[in-house]
């Protein structure tokens, strides 16, 4: 799986809000995260995330939306890189202590792979740099320390610790012997497939 810059950068462009746009491959510590810069009228990052979930493989949808006034360019017309600001990867919800040992642990193992200091109840797993390899490292973690079948689809389904951790203490965990194992397997085969192409293969 290539991770094409060019293919999100069109369709963050054909987004009606959107003006402008350029998607460059931030390397931090936890390993490259794509982050994407726009400018336009009324954006939503929420709602522009969600569309490009749509229509993007869910490794290739951005892990930061920067809503800029315009990006900066250089003499030559072409959009300055270098003068980007830096990726902020913190969440724009009020910090909420998490509550309760399973909400507890949830967010001790966010913030042990995003590595940040501290993950709210109502933080996106997302909106705090994380993508689908981490999302992976966060779910073997979770199994190890929960002793809990969890499919790794629903670690999707809820991003926030209090969304998933409200899903758990219901009892709905799902049993190793769920048919959710399989999209499970998938799932982890293709973040692995991509883990190591991504040492071999140049981002474009």
């Amino acid at each position: 799986m290539r991770i094409e810059l060019g293919e999100i950068e069109a369709q963050l462009q054909a987004q009606p809000e959107v003006r402008e746009a350029v998607v460059v491959a931030n390397e931090g510590p936890s390993g490259a995260r794509l982050v994407a810069y726009v400018s336009g009228q009324g954006i939503d990052t929420a709602a522009l995330r969600e569309r490009l979930g749509e229509a993007l493989p869910d490794y290739m949808v951005p892990s930061v939306l920067m809503v800029l006034d315009a990006l900066p360019l250089n003499a030559n017309g072409k959009v300055d890189r270098k003068a980007l600001p830096a990726p902020k990867f913190t969440s724009d919800k009020s910090y909420e202590a998490p509550q309760g040992p399973i909400a507890e642990t949830l967010a001790a193992i966010w913030a042990e792979v995003l590595q940040v200091d501290k993950v709210g109840i109502h933080d996106n797993f997302f909106d705090l740099g994380g993508h689908s390899l981490l999302l992976v490292r966060v779910h073997r973690l979770l199994e190890d320390r929960l002793r809990a079948a969890v499919p790794l689809v629903h670690l999707f389904k809820y991003p926030t610790v209090g969304s998933l951790a409200r899903w758990m203490a219901r009892g709905a965990a799902a049993p190793a012997s769920s048919p959710t194992a399989g999209d499970d397997r998938a799932l982890r085969q293709r973040a692995a497939l991509l883990q190591r192409r991504q040492s071999a293969e140049r981002v474009n």
